[in-house]
């Protein structure tokens, strides 16, 4: 998998022990709930404000990959398995810090990102279980 969520939960629920994360988990991103961002780019297509502009349709709060690995961890083992973790080597190229700014959104649109990333992994975590049943991913 190529995106950091789905890629974790992934390992996490197939009992990666120790869990591998690209490089020291200090990148910094923000993790946007589909539900939120469908919103947005409805927000768009509706309002006059956004003709010819463009947004950052995301959340506001940074979280870095390891924070994400932490969560991720306690909400498929609670306390029963101690977190663990490997380091491994990073893509070369790896932006270290993706801060969008969406206060423009707010302004004209009014939109604000509302799902916050524990609820997105409650729907995220089981959905991947899912699939991992069905040996879809």
């Amino acid at each position: 998998m190529s995106h950091v969520v789905p890629d974790l939960v992934q390992k996490v629920l197939k009992g990666q022990n120790p869990l591998h994360i690209l490089g020291k988990g200090n990148q910094i991103r923000h993790y946007t709930y589909g539900g939120d961002l469908a919103r947005g780019i409805r927000m768009c297509i509706e309002n006059a404000n956004a003709v010819n502009q463009d947004f950052n349709l995301s959340t506001p709060v940074s979280t870095s990959v390891m924070e994400l690995a932490k969560i991720i961890w306690q909400k498929i083992h609670g306390d029963s398995i101690p977190f663990a973790y490997v380091s491994d080597e990073p893509f070369k190229y790896d932006v270290q810090k993706r801060v969008p700014s969406v206060e423009k959104a707010e302004k004209l649109l009014g939109f604000k990102a509302e799902t916050t990333l524990s609820e997105i992994l409650d729907e995220v975590i089981p959905w991947i279980s899912e699939q991992i049943k069905h040996d879809a991913i």
